[in-house]
């Protein structure tokens, strides 16, 4: 599955050579598979900028799905399609 990924306030986007969107193909349909296939791919900082101890993604950080849905509850669950945005916000 290929998604867009647009990162907003996070330093995350030096991970992705300095561009605040990517394109991300990945083998999975939930956001925790494809925070896992980040995390596999760019490493140490996907982890220290997005997730919290437990392995979630830290509550301060917003998500979007589609520049309107904004994940909360059980967000690491949430099915993906191919050609989502989702965008991840710094808290403000």
């Amino acid at each position: 599955m290929r998604v867009n990924i647009e990162i907003a306030g996070l330093p995350l986007y030096k991970t992705f050579g300095r561009s605040k969107k990517i394109e991300f193909e990945f083998p999975g349909k939930t956001l925790k598979e494809l925070i896992g296939a980040m995390v596999r791919k760019f490493g140490f900082d996907v982890k220290k900028f997005l997730l919290d101890k437990d392995g979630d993604i830290d509550m301060d950080i917003r998500v979007l799905l589609n520049g309107a849905t904004h994940l909360s509850e059980n967000r690491m669950q949430t099915s993906l399609n191919d050609g989502d945005t989702l965008t991840f916000k710094a808290p403000s």
